[in-house]
C-alpha cells in the first residue's frame, strides 16, 4: 500500500511514465511477503522460546549443574560450528543470524558458568569478558549493519556498567581537591572511542556499510553527549569539574580528528572532523563556565547555555546545510526552535504572563516550522551555499 501511494505521487509529478508503474507494481507483487504472515511466524517461534525457557526454569533446581554447562558448551559450539560453515561457503544472512545468535550465547554461557559455581563479581566484568570473546569473531565474520547496531549498543552498555571502576580510575589521575564527579567526561570519551573504532571498521571494504552505520552512531552520541553536557551544567545537576576531564577529552578528540583524517577521503573527512572540533569546544566551553559559575549571577551564566546550545545546534545545522543532510538540518532547526521556546517561556512567570507567553510561544513555533519549512526546501533544490 505505502509503495502504491508513492507510485501514484510520481506518476503524477511525472517522474516515472505507466510502463514504469505496471512494471514496478508487478516486481513489488511477485516479491511480496504479507506482513500478518510475519508476524504469525514470529508470534509462533516466540511463543517455542518462551515455551522452552518455561520447561527449563520450571525444572532448573534439579538439572544438575554438569548437564546445564554440557547441554550450554554444545548449544554453543553447534552454533559455532554453523557460523564457521556458513562463513565458509559465503551463506551471508545465516552466517549474520547465526553470529547474532553465538553472540547472545556467550553472555549466557558467562551467566551461567557464574551461577554455577557461585562467582562473586560485578556485572561490568561479565560484560567486558562478553566482549572480549565475541568481538574478534564478530569483527571477522559479520558486515551487517543490523549486527554492527547491536554491538555498538553492547559496547555502551559494557562501557556506563563499567561506571565506578572508570571514575576511580580517572580519578586517580587528579589531585584529591581537583576531583570532579567525571559524569560529562564519561559521557563524552566513548563517543570519541567509538568513532576511532567505526572508522577502522569502515576500512575494510566487505565491512564499509557496517563502519559507516557504526560512525553515524557514534557521531549521534557525540551530539547527545555534548547536548547533555550543557544542559547538566546549566541545571546544575554537575557543579564539580576536574581539569583532568578537559585534558583527557582533548586527548580523546585529537585520536577521533586522526582517525578521520587518515580513514576518509578529503570530502567525507571535513565535515566530519569539523563536527567533532566544534563539539569539542562547546563541550570544553561547558567544562570551564562551570567552573566559574557564580550564583550571584544565575540568570547571567543561565543566558550564556542558552546561548551555547543554541550556537552548537547551529553549527550542526550549517554542516548539515553544507552536507546536503536534509533531515539533520531539520532535527537541528527543530532543536534550536525548541531551545527557543524554552528560553521565552522560561523568561515570563504569572498565571496571565504564562497564557500570553504560551500564545506567543505557539506563534513563534509556527513561524519558525514555516522558515525551517522554507530553507529545508531550498536545501533540498541545492539554494542554500
Amino acid at each position: 500500500m505505502i509503495a502504491e501511494h508513492f507510485l501514484r505521487r510520481w506518476r503524477s509529478a511525472g517522474l516515472i511514465d505507466d510502463g514504469a508503474v505496471e512494471r514496478i507494481g508487478a516486481w513489488e507483487a511477485a516479491h511480496r511477503r504479507p506482513l500478518w504472515l510475519w508476524a504469525l511466524s514470529g508470534m509462533g517461534a516466540l511463543a517455542i522460546g518462551l515455551g522452552l525457557v518455561a520447561v527449563v526454569a520450571a525444572n532448573w533446581e534439579e538439572i544438575p549443574a554438569g548437564a546445564k554447562l554440557a547441554a550450554d558448551l554444545l548449544l554453543t559450539g553447534l552454533c559455532a560450528g554453523f557460523v564457521f560453515v556458513a562463513w565458509q561457503r559465503d551463506r551471508e544472512w545465516p552466517r549474520e543470524l547465526g553470529a547474532l545468535l553465538l553472540f547472545g550465547l556467550v553472555i549466557g554461557s558467562i551467566a551461567l558458568v557464574g551461577q554455577v559455581y557461585q562467582l562473586q563479581s560485578d556485572p561490568w566484568q561479565a560484560l567486558v569478558t562478553w566482549l572480549a570473546l565475541a568481538t574478534p569473531f564478530l569483527a571477522l565474520v559479520t558486515f551487517s549493519r543490523l549486527v554492527g547496531a547491536l554491538w555498538f549498543a553492547a559496547a555502551v552498555l559494557t562501557w556506563f556498567s563499567a561506571y565506578e571502576p572508570l571514575e576511580r580510575l580517572i580519578g586517580s589521575l587528579a589531585s584529591s581537591a581537583a576531583r570532579g564527579d567525571l559524569f560529562l567526561l564519561l559521557l563524552y570519551l566513548p563517543a570519541c572511542l567509538l568513532v576511532i573504532v567505526a572508522v577502522l571498521r569502515r576500512r575494510w571494504p566487505p565491512a564499509e556499510d557496517q563502519g559507516e552505520l557504526m560512525l553515524k552512531l557514534a557521531v549521534a552520541g557525540l551530539v547527545g553527549a555534548v547536548s547533555t553536557t550543557v544542559v547538566a551544567i546549566d541545571s546544575r545537576l554537575v557543579s564539580q569539574v576536574a581539569p583532568v576531564e578537559i585534558w583527557l577529552g582533548t586527548a580523546a578528540t585529537l585520536l577521533a580528528a586522526t582517525a578521520l583524517w587518515i580513514g576518509g577521503s578529503a570530502t567525507q573527512r571535513r565535515p566530519m572532523i569539523a563536527l567533532l572540533g566544534v563539539s569539542f569546544g562547546i563541550w570544553a566551553a561547558a567544562l570551564l563556565l562551570a567552573r566559574a559559575w557564580s550564583a550571584e549571577q544565575k540568570a547571567g551564566f543561565e543566558a550564556i547555555f542558552g546561548l551555547l546550545f543554541i550556537v552548537y545546534w547551529a553549527a550542526i545545522g550549517w554542516l548539515a546545510a553544507h552536507a546536503g543532510q536534509r533531515v539533520l538540518f531539520g532535527l537541528a532547526f527543530t532543536v534550536i526552535a525548541m531551545r527557543l521556546l524554552i528560553l521565552y517561556l522560561e523568561a515570563i512567570g504569572g498565571l496571565t504572563a504564562t497564557g500570553l507567553g504560551l500564545i506567543g510561544g505557539g506563534v513563534l513555533c509556527l513561524v519558525l516550522t514555516w522558515i525551517g519549512w522554507r530553507l529545508t526546501r531550498r536545501l533540498g533544490r541545492g539554494a542554500i551555499p
